[in-house]
């Protein structure tokens, strides 16, 4: 009696199976080039890297006309992204970005001895890294279906510097103004120093904006996502944690030790003049690439519903 109700229930079960089996290919068959939005993953998951270029703005203060060059710094990471509709994401970014900006100027005239004035050549390189944390809320334009698609997206943004050095140069000007103005190697000073509570933040909290393109790659039964943006961001508040509590500072990216004058690597570096500092905000332009990788296999056909999973 109990094998007559097993082979009953295997030939259901068969008879069921079958069925469903053959209603699936009796759908029709989707092209090998179609890939329905309504089924790309809610997540994915990726790779980034690209150009940094850092700038630190002055106002106030001492009103030096400092010059600063073009810098580039490498930036990469990994990325998580979360599609909360078919046209806005929330994601998390983790970067390792590689730093460094100069600021150069001249003081022309300074006084050594009596009727003796020299015209003097001054550099601050800032050569560090940093690890930035941000979460991009990113809005998609264009054709859900469409393979290419501009966004724009803005983010708040944590960074904590991590390793780097200050460095003072100074060299005296020979023949300034004229045909023959060189810069003089003797008599050369360079100060260096690590970062340090009293010269840098230790965390760092500002806003990112960016714009960029979408562009999604078809490999047959899946899919990769690739993005390419230009961001710019501002720094806007600064914190520093220490025995005897938390410091603040809005915008300022001087440190308390910089605006008091009672910093041992600023004072007579030539950077700046401690007691007439005014502000400084610490900005950056990044160029990135993103390779996103669905959490979701997608399969053609009509098995497609099958194969598939978050």
């Amino acid at each position: 009696m109990n094998t007559k109700k097993s082979n009953i229930i295997l030939l259901v079960a068969i008879f069921l199976f079958g069925n469903t089996a053959l209603a699936q290919f009796n759908k029709p068959l989707q092209s090998s080039n179609t890939m329905f939005y309504s089924n790309q993953a809610k997540y994915n998951i990726g790779i980034i890297g690209g150009a940094t270029s850092t700038y630190w703005v002055h106002f106030g203060g001492t009103q030096t006309p400092y010059k600063s060059p073009f810098n580039i710094g490498i930036v990469g990471g990994l990325t998580l992204e979360r599609m909360l509709k078919n046209d806005v994401s929330l994601g998390i970014e983790a970067l390792y970005a590689m730093r460094n900006t100069q600021l150069n100027y001249e003081v022309l005239n300074f006084p050594i001895d009596i009727d003796h004035n020299v015209n003097y050549y001054r550099q601050f390189d800032a050569i560090y890294n940093e690890i930035n944390v941000q979460v991009p809320l990113t809005f998609y334009f264009g054709q859900v279906s469409s393979n290419i698609r501009p966004y724009v997206f803005v983010a708040p943004r944590v960074t904590v510097p991590i390793n780097g050095n200050l460095i003072w140069q100074k060299m005296q000007i020979e023949g300034y103004g004229t045909e023959n103005q060189h810069l003089i190697d003797a008599g050369k000073t360079i100060d260096t120093v690590s970062l340090s509570a009293q010269n840098t933040w230790q965390w760092n909290i500002g806003l990112v904006a960016g714009v960029g393109v979408r562009f999604k790659i078809n490999l047959g039964n899946y899919y990769i996502i690739t993005k390419a943006d230009l961001s710019a961001q501002a720094a806007l508040a600064h914190f520093t944690f220490s025995k005897s509590g938390i410091h603040a500072s809005l915008l300022n990216s001087f440190t308390y030790e910089e605006q008091s004058g009672e910093s041992q690597h600023v004072v007579g570096a030539g950077y700046i003049d401690p007691y007439l500092v005014g502000m400084r905000i610490n900005t950056d332009a990044t160029a990135k690439i993103t390779i996103l990788f669905p959490l979701k296999k997608q399969l053609k056909g009509a098995c497609m519903n099958w194969g598939e999973y978050d």
